[in-house]
């Protein structure tokens, strides 16, 4: 696995800004009314609410609201009763969106049979809400909200949700782009030279461990040039234990087979055997990187060197 060259990265920016101009025209379409709502899903780490944001500055100048958690139905409802005219951008939402009274407000949102005015209610022994709903709803979710059983189901087969991924081969141009530019956050600062070296050793590091699907521009961008940035900071030599530790965590909260998962530790564990360090160093930055004992660590050693 390595980063395209310059000429491969133009090539494949290509096919993806085709695509983004397919998703923004879905976008304008809310903005400007020609319909009430769209629906976006896709694999985390890829950018879309990225994407989303951006095209929303764009298209809106200000007149949209981003919302990313809610606790109660009632808060939901305030925020639409407070700005019954925006765009509205819902994402990181999913147990709002399961949840049939909140559900509910949102389908409401969306639209109203025959094309009749969107009349969105709320109301309990104590208080009443109504408001006529005139903006937009844009919701980004990682699963098909069409083809997953809950209360949203139907009102999202009616927007066709559109899916937003990409492949690994975008995912690889996409960071090989951002290494080019530098990195900036506040007052930190790192060289070219420094984010293309970061990337590199980062896409090295995944292929050792045998997960090329973790692969995607937040692991760069929010994880490796980080951690990097921070390392070279404070003084501390070896930033790639550090994202290696991260990345096995990573790898630890996925949904995957035993087998896949004891694979990747047994090739940690010859890393680990193989660099500085006396036999309890090694014990001790296995237990830090893992939560795992010495008997396990000895365990999938003699296991990797086996298989090799």
């Amino acid at each position: 696995m390595r980063l395209p060259t310059k000429e491969e990265t133009r090539k494949i920016l290509e096919r993806v800004d085709s695509r983004k101009k397919m998703l923004e025209a879905s976008v304008q379409s809310v903005v400007q009314g020609y319909t009430y709502a769209l629906f976006v899903w896709g694999p985390p780490g890829l950018g879309k609410s990225h994407l989303l944001t951006a095209m929303l500055d764009g298209l809106c100048q200000g007149g949209w609201r981003h919302h990313t958690a809610y606790s109660t139905a009632k808060a939901l409802m305030i925020a639409i009763a407070e700005s019954p005219t925006s765009i509205h951008l819902f994402e990181d939402c999913e147990k709002l969106l399961k949840t049939d009274l909140t559900a509910s407000i949102l389908r409401a949102a969306c639209g109203a049979p025959g094309e009749r005015e969107r009349w969105v209610t709320y109301e309990t022994a104590n208080e009443k809400f109504r408001v006529n709903f005139t903006g937009g709803i844009v919701i980004a979710t990682n699963a098909n909200l069409a083809r997953a059983n809950g209360p949203l189901q139907g009102v999202a087969s009616r927007f066709r949700p559109i899916q937003w991924t990409l492949t690994l081969e975008e995912r690889l141009a996409i960071i090989s782009d951002i290494a080019e530019q530098g990195w900036v956050r506040g007052k930190i600062r790192l060289t070219k030279a420094e984010t293309v070296k970061v990337a590199k050793e980062m896409l090295e590091m995944v292929q050792q461990l045998g997960c090329d699907t973790e692969v995607d521009i937040r692991l760069y961008t929010e994880h490796a040039l980080p951690t990097f940035a921070h390392c070279k900071a404070t003084g501390i030599n070896r930033w790639e234990d550090v994202l290696q530790s991260k990345l096995i965590g990573i790898a630890q909260t996925k949904e995957e087979s035993q087998s896949a998962r004891t694979g990747k530790l047994e090739v940690l564990a010859q890393m680990i055997a193989s660099g500085p360090g006396t036999g309890k160093e090694k014990v001790a930055d296995w237990k830090a990187k893992t939560g795992l004992g010495q008997a396990i660590y000895y365990r999938h050693l003699k296991k990797g060197k086996k298989r090799s």
